[in-house]
């Protein structure tokens, strides 16, 4: 696809230019709608971002395109379908991975020539992700007197930076990290936060539960309500004006916003059961639809256009990352985090 794309669009725009005004219809602008079945795609290049690849049953490496190599997570796997591999993200020259199976739950950092270090236990309820910036390790942990800890922690050691406890009601969800104000949607009732560990200080900036979203883009995605709730919509605005919504959809919700934070691809709300994967602009303006009715979701942006999702075949084998830029899709390679 990269191989041929800048000479095919080159020639497309030369052939728009061409023709005459009154050729272009507004049909011929419209979304297109595009079937992502990865079996009857074309192989193409390797993602650009990293990703896991998965040989066997029983060994794990992470791919580092920016230098070609592969570094093996040390794991211990039961080797069925409960061994579960979630790749959090990059940290400096390093990666943070999810390890998860019937009998162990933890979180990793593994890099090229340094031993693995774990970086704290979890439990199957707790949530954890990076920041946006890779710096820190944000999760949840359930304690025993009932409560819910919120904790920061530094991504190369693992140590505790910050903690806050909320009540287990509120189901705290960090979703990123600027300087020391953590970004934390809430629920019960529905809220948005801003946690300053520094200045010991809760902020509610909106009246809607936040679940996706970057400081550094200021982009903010939010549910109205619990999104199981058959009524439940799903709201954009930037963090800096909460108030004033981008975009609003009770079908989708917010996979992740593109590195620029001028797109968004959606998947299905929890309450629908759609499997269609959307790309829009920040107001909400249909850019694409992908579909697969043995399923597809959002996987990544690998650039600001360009999408990875994850496309399930008809066959029941494994499924593809398959990369769509627009309407020009191909199979990138595949794809087993479980």
């Amino acid at each position: 696809m990269r191989g041929i794309r800048i000479p095919a669009l080159a020639t497309a725009i030369l052939a728009a230019l061409m023709l005459p005004v009154t050729l272009l219809s507004p049909a011929s602008a419209a979304a297109p709608t595009v079937d992502v079945r990865p079996l009857t795609l074309p192989i193409g290049e390797p993602p650009t971002i990293p990703y896991l690849h998965r040989p066997t049953d029983t060994s794990v490496t992470v791919v580092d395109p920016r230098t070609g190599k592969q570094t093996p997570v040390e794991v211990d796997p039961a080797g069925d379908y409960l061994d579960f591999f979630e790749l959090l993200g990059r940290s400096g020259s390093g990666f943070v991975l999810r390890i998860r199976n019937d009998v162990d739950d933890r979180i990793v950092r593994v890099q090229p020539d340094v031993p693995q270090r774990t970086l704290t236990k979890m439990t199957n309820a707790d949530v954890a992700r990076l920041s946006a910036d890779g710096r820190y390790l944000l999760r949840t942990a359930a304690l025993s007197s009932g409560g819910i800890q919120v904790q920061v922690r530094n991504t190369t050691t693992g140590a505790v930076v910050a903690r806050r406890t909320f009540k287990a009601s509120t189901r705290p969800d960090p979703i990123d990290v600027s300087g020391t104000r953590v970004l934390v949607g809430g629920y019960s009732t529905p809220r948005t936060m801003i946690w300053d560990w520094k200045a010991g200080t809760i902020k509610t900036i909106a009246s809607r539960a936040a679940y996706a979203g970057t400081f550094a883009t200021n982009r903010l995605a939010t549910y109205t309500k619990n999104p199981y709730a058959p009524d439940a919509c799903s709201v954009v605005s930037t963090i800096t004006a909460p108030g004033t919504t981008l975009w609003r959809g009770c079908l989708e919700a917010v996979a992740s916003f593109s590195p620029d934070g001028a797109r968004f691809a959606t998947d299905a709300i929890a309450h629908e059961s759609a499997v269609v994967v959307r790309r829009r602009s920040i107001r909400g303006t249909l850019l694409s639809t992908y579909r697969n009715p043995n399923k597809v979701w959002m996987h990544a942006w690998e650039t600001n256009t360009r999408i990875l999702m994850d496309s399930y075949p008809a066959d029941g084998s494994d499924a593809w990352l398959v990369r769509c830029e627009v309407a020009d899709c191909e199979r990138a390679t595949k794809f087993r985090n479980g």
